[in-house]
């Protein structure tokens, strides 16, 4: 399965027919958009399961905050957006998707113009098939990343540090993921994904005020250790408080010898790990409590 969309409109080559009075929407990517010259936009990829986006409510937060610090005006496609998902996506079962953002089409110059028209693209497919594996290794980058506050969290379209970082080991290395660090060599977060640990029966996680990406399975963990007693009373009755501590200068060696470690995205979910740098990590039921209650909501009808 493959859809893809522009500006709302399903394109030529899918299932549906093509509306032709709906005019520029249906162009792909023009030379002078904003997202290809500059990576002005942002992106989310999703997770679909019977129509509907169960973590929409975490792509649409970081959403509206990139809304605010970079200025984008999506209020008319967070107005299009749910009728996009009742009229195409109502009867999907399971499957994934990247949803690309642009500030639009614009003259040459860093400089945002005063009249700006959004531009953005949908591609809908199959849900990747996620490989069973008893170990989840991780290497360590050399690449560090960028440091800039103001865009720290976002999921802006300039992922260099992370192409970067990926492209230190190739399948053969037999790793799944790597660790990023900062430029003072604190743990931040994995190439595509977000860093906890367990210790004690207190769960930490980086602090990313500074540098990398506030993913959206990271903010559902950190509110349910907030909010949800009971998801917290079954992942680790003993914890020290319901809060998990977000860790500043977060050390490798807190990871190497922490109970659990564990990482998330959307499409992985929540992910123990079973070595890092050759190191072997301890192992946590908690851990596999906790991924149970995050796959709930994924569960077909």
């Amino acid at each position: 399965m493959e859809m893809f969309f522009a500006n709302g409109i399903l394109q030529p080559g899918n299932e549906e027919p093509v509306n032709e009075e709906a005019g520029s929407a249906h162009k792909c990517i023009s030379i002078h958009d904003r997202a290809l010259q500059y990576g002005d936009g942002v992106f989310e990829t999703l997770r679909i399961v019977d129509g509907k986006i169960p973590m929409w409510k975490y792509h649409q937060q970081r959403l509206t905050n990139a809304q605010q610090i970079l200025g984008l005006p999506l209020d008319d496609f967070f107005a299009q957006w749910q009728g996009l998902i009742s009229e195409h996506l109502s009867d999907v079962k399971t499957a994934c998707a990247k949803l690309v953002i642009s500030r639009g089409e614009g003259p040459r110059g860093y400089k945002i113009p005063p009249q700006m028209s959004l531009n953005w693209w949908l591609t809908v497919t199959d849900l990747p098939v996620r490989e069973t594996k008893n170990e989840f290794k991780l290497t360590l980058c050399r690449h560090a990343l960028s440091r800039q506050p103001r865009l720290a969290g976002l999921k802006h379209l300039n992922r260099l540090d992370q192409v970067l970082a990926r492209s230190e080991w190739n399948e053969q290395d037999n790793f799944d993921e790597g660790i990023m660090f900062n430029l003072d060599g604190d743990v931040i977060e994995g190439t595509m994904s977000n860093v906890f640990w367990l210790k004690s029966g207190q769960l930490y996680t980086p602090d990313l005020s500074q540098e990398g990406i506030d993913g959206c399975v990271r903010r559902w963990v950190i509110d349910q250790y907030r909010h949800n007693s009971n998801v917290v009373a079954k992942a680790e009755p003993k914890a020290v408080t319901k809060a998990v501590i977000i860790e500043k200068d977060a050390k490798l060696d807190q990871l190497l010898t922490a109970d659990a470690v564990f990482l998330t995205n959307s499409l992985m979910g929540i992910q123990q790990v079973s070595q890092i740098d050759g190191q072997t990590i301890k192992q946590s039921k908690a851990v596999e409590t906790l991924s149970t209650e995050f796959n709930r909501q994924f569960i077909q009808d």
